[in-house]
């Protein structure tokens, strides 16, 4: 595998759908952070009293933190950035599976196919994908970046470099990906499991004391608003939900990865088929998490 073919580069259309998908997570969680302190605040300022010149500070934060929260909610219904997250990047794993199926001889692109047929169909799936958004705007995108010079020199170079290309650069790429994530999705599940608990604690501790007189002041209602933004952050990002998709993911690519070796020309499209299946799967049910709609067809991907 010479190092030109290597070094592939994506359609331009897989660019901007994943920029797309990144302002929009950047912007949502943004939003969702900005909320959930406001409401801590606002809770505080009704659990707590304290006048300066005649005027009530606390009471004067809680409002201003509740307008900020409902401002959020407007920007958030308005926006809608976690929409153009999810189908951003819905996007961008549609154009890179239709890239690898592409580039490597895959069904619905199997190498007997001239380069311009191959070409030809390559642009009307994408053409088809990128028009059938609803939250991002179809990327306006040069028609010379899409099927790329180095999309081009894989397809056209021997089976033996298409394949060592697609295990190397598709296969083994996702399961370190996939591998990493999952672990750190799990760590980030135990690290709010655990500040959960801290707070339920804490909360235990501040209604014990509330009954025994020792405190006047709703510490309980503080107490449930950060553990409320807690639970909505867990919820948006779904840590757990993703550890262990990633990992059933990867698993399964692991046992596609020892089958590369053994596969021959004949049954390398539909073996490349199956494979991006595999991927498939863990975006459908990412996107179904999230509700964001399955286009129809025998493969969430390739009609």
């Amino acid at each position: 595998m010479t190092d030109e073919v290597a070094k592939l580069a994506y359609p331009g259309s897989y660019d901007a759908a994943g920029e797309a998908s990144l302002r929009g997570q950047k912007r949502y969680m943004g939003l969702v952070g900005v909320r959930s302190v406001a409401l801590v605040i606002a809770a505080l300022g009704g659990a707590v009293s304290w006048s300066l010149g005649g005027i009530d500070v606390f009471a004067w934060a809680a409002l201003i933190a509740f307008l900020l929260a409902l401002a959020v909610e407007v920007l958030t219904y308005a926006l809608a950035p976690e929409q153009v997250w999810y189908e951003g990047r819905a996007a961008a794993e549609s154009v890179k599976t239709l890239t690898w199926r592409y580039c490597v001889g895959g069904d619905p692109f199997p190498s007997h196919l001239s380069e311009q047929d191959a070409s030809a169909l390559f642009l009307a799936q994408l053409s088809e994908l990128t028009t059938d958004l609803n939250y991002i705007p179809p990327p306006i995108v040069d028609p010379t970046r899409e099927v790329t010079d180095s999309m081009k020199r894989a397809r056209a170079s021997s089976f033996d470099t298409r394949k060592s290309l697609y295990l190397a650069g598709r296969i083994l790429d996702q399961v370190s990906w996939y591998s990493k994530n999952a672990q750190a999705n799990d760590r980030w599940r135990q690290v709010f499991l655990l500040l959960t608990i801290l707070i339920e604690f804490a909360g235990v501790l501040a209604a014990t004391f509330r009954t025994a007189g020792a405190i006047n002041f709703d510490m309980l209602g503080i107490l449930a608003a950060m553990a409320a933004g807690l639970a909505t952050w867990a919820q948006t990002r779904q840590y757990g939900l993703l550890a262990r998709s990633y990992s059933i993911a990867a698993h399964e690519l692991n046992v596609i990865r020892s089958e590369v070796e053994s596969k021959n020309g004949k049954s390398w499209a539909r073996f490349v088929d199956e494979a991006e299946e595999a991927v498939s799967r863990e975006h459908t049910l990412w996107r179904a998490s999230r509700g964001v709609l399955t286009r129809p067809g025998r493969s969430p991907w390739v009609k």
